[in-house]
């Protein structure tokens, strides 16, 4: 009997986990490129701390932000609340937040893109690897 309800209980244990790990799954696509994110060109949205830009790649786009003088984070756009919206900079709140224009989900993008206490969702962006040198960013 004792056995049975280890088992049950084990199996219990597992399928719930399985189900949250699952709702977090966000849909990502190949993402490896260079850019230099002090040019003037496309991407002088970057010039600056605090200054965004999007770009190809991923999924649904990424977003690319200057936290910082040799400091950058990427995220996927995908919304992990609305696996169909892409998540832009917030209007209100500048490069900090990024938002979801359908379901409104935000995300802090200096907190590894962890969603906002009231946004309708617990899951976060994914973020992507950077790194930087000697004038060039690398995003993968």
């Amino acid at each position: 009997m004792l056995r049975r309800l280890s088992i049950l209980l084990l199996s219990m244990m597992l399928f719930a986990a399985c189900g949250k790990d699952n709702r977090c799954t966000v849909s990502i696509g190949v993402t490896n490129f260079v850019i230099n994110p002090n040019s003037a060109g496309d991407w002088a949205g970057l010039n600056n701390v605090g200054g965004y830009a999007y770009a190809t790649g991923g999924h649904r786009g990424v977003v690319i932000v200057r936290t910082g003088l040799n400091d950058f984070v990427a995220y996927e756009r995908t919304c992990p609340e609305d696996n169909t919206s892409r998540v832009e900079v917030s209007a209100g709140w500048g490069s900090s937040l990024l938002e979801c224009p359908t379901c409104h989900s935000r995300f802090v993008v200096e907190n590894f893109g962890l969603p906002t206490d009231d946004s309708p969702t617990d899951c976060p962006l994914y973020q992507y690897s950077t790194s930087y040198s000697a004038g060039e960013l690398y995003v993968y």
